[in-house]
């Protein structure tokens, strides 16, 4: 055997060359990183904060700090103030429903999805909220899990439990994207098919979708839908189920057959705009890393070094430890980064109040905002 070899490896789009003598080639130690993660500020209901369970967080172009919960919203003053401003936000005094899923700030308004009852809607200009309810507007359900808008048109994008509705603002009006393969409708409509016999639940179920993201890399504009997918009835074999790529000229589906797709159940789509490509965050199979141009597909998994395979958010933020923009991740047992090629994870004995991570947010790519399923929420020291 040759006493000397090269051995190329490839991770997460980064390419390294190892050269070394023998058999074995020498790899370089993980970096050190501290066993502690420093926290900047802590929410609690202690300090006005409508629920300890934290779906969402949202900075205002104003400086104002909104903390999405499942009892509605606390306003803070600043990103640094403690204690929150004015009356909670719930069902009574602006939205449709006290229990909070996306936030996002587009064109002088704040858009808020609840679960259950639509679009809440407040007037930075005006102080005035409004409301969009399913009943009284084209938005076919009121379940609205994400909201992205769109880079290049006055559109927002809402994921809800009914496929992903299409909302113009200017007019008013929503346009409804099926989401769900037609081939399957057909057959959730047949009484004949056994798919569309035992529950008739699976119908909803099929259409519920967990995330939208919508990008514009190299000058074309990428949709991407996330669902939620459970089949409860004896046909295991659903045709193609999976994450809804929409293109200017072509719409396809990643599946599990025909990508590298390793579930069709997605809770979180991020865009990384640092390294061009999606980050997928799956119910029960951890990660994957898709480069669309490359067309590869990097898995993370608990052998890869997450704390937990069930992911519920992905964003980047900066690591105080490195000083360098990292890709975090929301586990149901910690907080995870990955520097370089190696995850970390951090859990009550690492700092934090709780390891049922539940959302993250990412303040103008700097500061990391962390949401806890039952500790409130914190932000980091960066």
């Amino acid at each position: 055997m040759n006493s000397t070899r090269k051995l190329v490896v490839v991770a997460l789009g980064m390419v390294a060359l190892f050269v070394a003598c023998g058999d074995d080639p020498v790899v370089p130690p993980p970096p050190k990183q501290p066993t502690q993660i420093e926290l900047s500020i802590a929410y609690t209901t202690s300090s006005g904060l409508a629920a300890n369970e934290v779906t969402s967080f949202l900075t205002l172009s104003n400086g104002e700090l909104w903390i999405g919960t499942a009892a509605g919203v606390s306003r803070y003053a600043s990103t640094s103030a403690k204690q929150r401003t004015g009356d909670i936000i719930n069902g009574i005094n602006g939205l449709p429903h006290p229990q909070v899923r996306s936030m996002v700030e587009y064109s002088g308004k704040v858009y808020v999805g609840t679960w259950g009852g639509g679009l809440g809607v407040y007037d930075l200009t005006a102080g005035t909220w409004s409301q969009i309810r399913p009943t009284e507007s084209g938005l076919g359900d009121g379940f609205v899990a994400g909201i992205s808008p769109s880079p290049t048109e006055d559109r927002l994008y809402l994921a809800t439990n009914n496929g992903v509705f299409i909302y113009n603002p200017g007019a008013s009006s929503f346009t409804h994207v099926e989401t769900v393969d037609p081939d399957l409708l057909a057959r959730l409509d047949d009484p004949n098919d056994p798919l569309s016999n035992p529950e008739k639940e699976v119908v909803a179920l099929q259409r519920l979708v967990s995330a939208v993201e919508v990008t514009e890399d190299a000058g074309l504009v990428e949709r991407w839908y996330g669902p939620r997918v459970e089949i409860r009835t004896s046909d295991a074999q659903a045709p193609r189920l999976g994450v809804l790529v929409s293109k200017p000229s072509t719409t396809f589906r990643y599946t599990e057959t025909t990508s590298g797709l390793v579930e069709p159940n997605v809770n979180d789509i991020f865009y990384d705009s640092v390294r061009g490509t999606y980050w997928l965050a799956y119910v029960s199979n951890g990660i994957s890393e898709v480069n669309v141009t490359a067309r590869t597909w990097t898995h993370h998994t608990l052998v890869e070094g997450l704390p937990s395979n069930t992911i519920y958010a992905i964003t980047r933020a900066k690591d105080n430890a490195s000083n360098n923009s990292v890709i975090w991740a929301a586990t149901q047992a910690g907080l995870a980064k990955l520097v370089g090629n190696t995850w970390y994870s951090y859990g009550v004995s690492g700092g934090l109040p709780s390891e049922r991570v539940r959302s993250l947010y990412s303040d103008n790519g700097q500061r990391l905002w962390v949401g806890f399923v039952d500790a409130g929420a914190v932000r980091l020291l960066n």
